[in-house]
């Protein structure tokens, strides 16, 4: 057995280990991040709803919550002797990870449409014709600061938490399907900005892009799934909108 898989197999535990796992889990959370990375802005005069009305705003906030987070886990993975490769950061099968997380993009967004199907049929008092966020960019500037704020708090940042999350909850915390549940629904509840259409989306993507990992054992293709599906979206998004302008 290797070293990522030792470290996804449950252990006994005593109370103390599972309440440190827990208060790990909550530090790299992102509530705390969230709460350092606005600081700045409001030492600034930065009200919350200026922060969600310009898109070079939001990038910076996004992307200062990340650094923030991964901060925090990479400070508690060297207190217990972790690394990379513990929790999942694996080039031996590089191809294969690549070639699977390119092909899930299609299922994102198919998923992504489906859903929208669904609420503009079901629930239309829910149904957003367009991401709230999306619509603050305005410039190909603006572009530009959402796509690397993207790729590194979505398809980097993000991965990395759900590893560690599951990686504690399979450990300590009654197991990797138990924390992939209650992940998925913090991580839809996270996207609330964006309705409760993006919610399901968010949530439904988490627990496709943790299933992934917990499958692969590998950080690198649902880090490839989320990041490219990211950057097509939002250039999509943009080139869309001009085309229809």
């Amino acid at each position: 057995m290797d070293q990522s898989q030792s470290l996804l197999a449950p252990r006994k535990s005593l109370w103390v280990d599972r309440l440190q796992a827990l208060l790990e889990v909550l530090l790299v959370a992102g509530l705390l991040s969230s709460a350092i990375a606005y600081l700045p802005f409001a030492l600034g005069g930065v009200s919350h709803e200026a922060l969600v009305g310009k898109a070079r705003i939001i990038a910076v906030f996004v992307f200062v919550e990340a650094c923030i987070t991964v901060f925090l886990l990479a400070l508690i993975s060297r207190a217990h002797g972790e690394r990379l490769s513990d929790l999942g950061w694996r080039r031996d099968r590089w191809r294969a990870d690549v070639s699977i997380g390119l092909l899930v993009v299609p299922l994102l967004f198919l998923i992504s449409a489906l859903v929208s199907h669904l609420f503009r049929s079901f629930r239309p008092r829910y149904y957003t014709e367009q991401n709230l966020l999306l619509e603050t960019i305005r410039s190909p500037l603006d572009l530009a600061f959402f796509v690397v704020s993207a790729l590194f708090a979505g398809g980097i940042k993000e991965e990395l938490q759900r590893a560690f999350v599951l990686v504690r909850f399979r450990r300590y915390l009654g197991g990797a399907t138990v924390g992939l549940i209650l992940w998925s629904a913090f991580f839809a509840y996270g996207h609330y900005l964006q309705g409760v259409q993006g919610s399901v989306i968010a949530g439904l993507f988490g627990f496709l892009f943790g299933l992934i990992y917990l499958v692969r054992r590998s950080l690198l293709a649902p880090i490839v799934a989320h990041s490219v599906y990211d950057a097509a979206a939002l250039l999509g998004y943009w080139f869309l909108k001009g085309s229809a302008e």
